[in-house]
């Protein structure tokens, strides 16, 4: 492991001592996790890694609201890579979606431009909350009114999450997170794929060509969305979180860690945008897509006299058709054949002399 888990006091104060900081340096949360024990030095370094010097995550844990901000320094501290694989889920969600929707409608992109916005914006949005809603976490948590947010809260973000101080996930825990997972994104998925489909539906209702791509209805865009999302989606990306904590124990080194989760998450993202399009039922216009159809039909006429010309009947193929009615294809071709050679004979010109009795 190339970053260990150890809670001793004495090497957390070995971290603060290399980076030149104190505990009055820490935020008053993770300050009160250092003081009861709960940090470890891995999450020390990873958290000084964020906050200490000026960098992107500091940054945007610094603009995020207090209790969006916590949440993902605690998802940073268990797992240092999650800013980069939120950016490259994406980056390869955006890119396909778009090409998927420039290679679909073509010359009507610019007609139906906001449509497709629409449905680039709704899967980005979709997928980000997925990877965020799934991605470990390392959070000691506040205490609520009801316990059934006290108890939601010490449930894993994903099924292989790993267990740590005042975190103990057993096997039942493990699953209620799995189908509280998947209830919570459906309504995510239910949420979204409302809205985008009223707006779909209302920017088609204002178009007067017909469409290229067909629309769902909202109800059906809604429950695509909830299924999609709560079932398929859930199950997927719980496994790629597996998978990214499995190669991660297993190389020593995180830069082969991190590319074959790079490989997996850009498959699976293809994988995720062909499947969306058949939960929902999006399907493109065949009539309305066939351009060298449309050329067929408006071809000028010298092109159809050069064509035309170009189509003939072979003889064999009716030699053969004679021989499907019973008459010997072979006696049929030498009776063609000779047909053909034999020239036409000329009658010959008979001529007859008058012989005279005196000659005799």
């Amino acid at each position: 492991m190339f970053l260990e888990e150890l809670f001793d006091r004495k090497f957390v104060d070995a971290v603060l001592n290399e980076w030149h900081k104190t505990m009055m340096d820490l935020p008053a949360g993770f300050r009160q996790a250092y003081e009861m024990g709960l940090v470890s030095s891995a999450q020390m370094v990873k958290f000084l890694a964020i906050n200490a010097r000026p960098t992107t995550s500091r940054f945007i844990s610094r603009t995020l609201p207090q209790g969006m901000s916590r949440a993902f320094i605690g998802r940073m501290l268990a797992d240092p890579a999650f800013l980069y694989r939120l950016i490259l889920e994406e980056a390869a969600t955006i890119g396909s979606s778009v090409w998927w929707e420039v290679k679909n409608r073509k010359d009507r992109i610019k007609q139906e431009w906001d449509l497709a916005l629409m449905n680039v914006l709704t899967v980005a949005a979709c997928n980000a909350l997925v990877v965020w809603s799934l991605a470990p976490c390392r959070s000691y948590g506040n205490t609520f009114r009801f316990d059934l947010q006290n108890t939601l809260q010490k449930l894993p973000n994903n099924i292989f999450e790993r267990s740590y101080p005042l975190r103990e996930f057993d096997l039942q825990k493990r699953i209620h997170s799995l189908f509280y997972k998947a209830a919570e994104l459906c309504i995510v998925g239910l949420t979204a794929g409302a809205v985008q489909g009223s707006l779909s539906n209302f920017l088609a209702s204002r178009k007067k060509e017909k469409l290229s791509v067909t629309i769902p209805s909202m109800s059906t865009n809604a429950l695509g969305y909830g299924a999609f999302l709560g079932l398929y989606a859930n199950l997927r990306y719980q496994l790629l979180c597996g998978f990214d904590q499995a190669m991660v124990n297993h190389f020593d080194v995180i830069g082969v860690a991190l590319f074959f989760s790079t490989a997996l998450r850009v498959l699976n993202v293809q994988l995720g945008e062909r499947s969306r399009l058949a939960w929902l039922g999006v399907e493109v216009d065949p009539l309305v897509q066939s351009d060298d159809l449309l050329k067929a039909y408006n071809r000028p006429s010298e092109d159809g006299t050069r064509s035309s010309s170009k189509w003939f009947i072979s003889k064999n193929a009716i030699v053969s058709g004679l021989g499907l009615l019973g008459i010997r294809q072979g006696n049929a071709e030498s009776a063609a054949n000779e047909e053909m050679r034999a020239p036409k004979s000329r009658r010959k010109r008979i001529v007859r002399k008058k012989v005279t009795a005196s000659s005799a």
